[in-house]
């Protein structure tokens, strides 16, 4: 069921329960107001008779006289009067005689009054006490008008009822429809963006509501799946272009080797290259599944030990001047806290040190003379570590870029690498909750800063 038909009939039940309720208190009313009424009309005409009667002791014949000539008769009215022992002593208008049982009677004794209804007819009973007995008067008739108006009021509210539940329905599904046309936009828009224009955008009306909020936040999920797009057509490109050079070469190689006789000198220079071209793709491979273990869901289950942050960078130096001595690293540890626990973050040593050595490496790599500056603080929420060197800087149109896998600038294009290291290291560190951040000016140091949580 759709959400207009929802709606339509939520709305609808709501409406119709309410009017439903309305009626049936005023056909309720209605019917207890005449009810009531003619009760004490036929009230009123039992005490006037038994008065006469009881009381008074007047003619029974001249009651029915007088009865005869009184204009304020009611529809097919009786009287009937009753003595202690359940005997007719009078009774007016014997063409319809009503039977009464003993039962009713003593009823109508033992209470005093009764109202009730018999064969469509109101009857209303009194009880009189005398110094001759108990006497009861029955006074009978139909209430012809009163019962005809209820009848025509039910009609009349039955009718109007299903012409304002239709009024209702109908009103319900125009409104239903007006309102879910935006919905019904967005859905037609949505489906024509993907896949011929990934650049449109759904329309924001001026109005803040729900709608142009939906439509926002849509648009924000529909420009990071663009990105998310981009930036894997850039990866697939990215990972051919350096898979295609290495397997180039060696096919090349290859093909060379076997289209003459060469001596053994010659091959073996062949393959040497071959094989440098193959330890190339071993790295490049190497790289590629580390950098698809820090993007599994449950890589957070290795986040398990407390590494010291000032320990792993110093053997981070140790194995960085071992690789190449050349390279200057400097350590500023700063004020050390008196709890050495604050020297430490919860995380994975290893993934740690890879970020870690990759940004040692890459400032030695990038620095004008070889040198690395690495400061650390430690405060009680955070350990903050910084990685600067001085050379040039990063060109201000690749910043935005520089995370991203196999991503390379002009500036970086004649470097041996894959341009994997630093989409890594920010993995790894948004792995550990933490967040890095690069600012990098002309003539001033280009800063890498990286914030982990305690």
């Amino acid at each position: 069921m759709t959400i207009r038909k929802r709606l339509t009939l939520r709305f609808t039940s709501l409406v119709s329960s309410i009017l439903l309720l309305a009626f049936v208190s005023i056909y309720a009313f209605c019917w207890l107001f005449i009810s009531s009424d003619f009760y004490r009309r036929l009230d009123r005409k039992a005490n006037t008779t038994g008065d006469m009667l009881i009381r008074h002791r007047l003619d029974a014949r001249l009651i029915q006289q007088l009865g005869r000539i009184r204009k304020d008769h009611l529809p097919n009215q009786q009287i009937i009067i009753f003595d202690s022992r359940d005997s007719i002593i009078f009774i007016a208008n014997e063409t319809r005689p009503i039977t009464l049982s003993k039962a009713i009677l003593a009823d109508i004794r033992q209470h005093k009054k009764k109202d009730f209804r018999q064969h469509g007819f109101y009857l209303s009973g009194i009880r009189f006490m005398t110094a001759s007995g108990q006497y009861v008067v029955v006074a009978s008739a139909e209430n012809t008008y009163g019962d005809e108006f209820l009848r025509r009021l039910i009609w009349s509210l039955t009718g109007l009822f299903c012409l304002i539940v239709g009024i209702t329905a109908f009103a319900g599904w125009f409104f239903a429809g007006d309102a879910l046309q935006p919905m019904q936009q967005i859905d037609q828009t949505v489906s024509a963006i993907f896949p011929r224009n990934r650049d449109e955008r759904l329309r924001i009306n001026k109005e803040d509501d729900e709608i142009s909020r939906l439509s926002s936040t849509i648009n924000r999920l529909l420009d990071r799946v663009a990105e998310s797009f981009r930036l894997q057509r850039m990866f697939v490109a990215n990972v051919s272009h350096e898979l295609k050079n290495p397997l180039t070469q060696i096919s090349s190689q290859l093909e060379v080797s076997l289209l003459n006789q060469r001596e053994p000198a010659a091959y073996r220079q062949t393959i040497r290259s071959v094989l440098d071209d193959v330890g190339d793709l071993v790295a490049l491979t190497h790289e590629l599944l580390q950098l698809s273990q820090v993007n599994q869901e449950d890589a957070t289950s290795l986040l398990a030990d407390s590494v010291r942050m000032d320990e792993i960078m110093w053997d981070i130096r140790d194995e960085v001047i071992a690789t190449h001595p050349r390279y200057q690293i400097n350590i500023e540890l700063g004020a050390l806290p008196d709890d050495s626990d604050r020297l430490a973050v919860q995380g994975n040593r290893t993934l740690l040190a890879t970020a870690l050595k990759n940004l040692t490496e890459n400032a030695c790599k990038f620095s004008d003379n070889g040198q690395a500056l690495v400061q650390m603080d430690f405060s009680k929420d955070v350990v903050k570590v910084q990685i600067q060197n001085t050379g040039q800087a990063i060109p201000t149109a690749d910043l935005p870029y520089i995370f991203e896998p196999f991503y390379r600038s002009r500036q970086t294009a004649d470097v041996r690498g894959y341009g994997v290291g630093l989409s890594l290291v920010e993995r790894i560190v948004r792995l550990h909750r933490g967040q890095i951040s690069v600012t990098s000016t002309p003539g001033k140091p280009t800063i890498f800063s990286i914030e982990l949580p305690r």
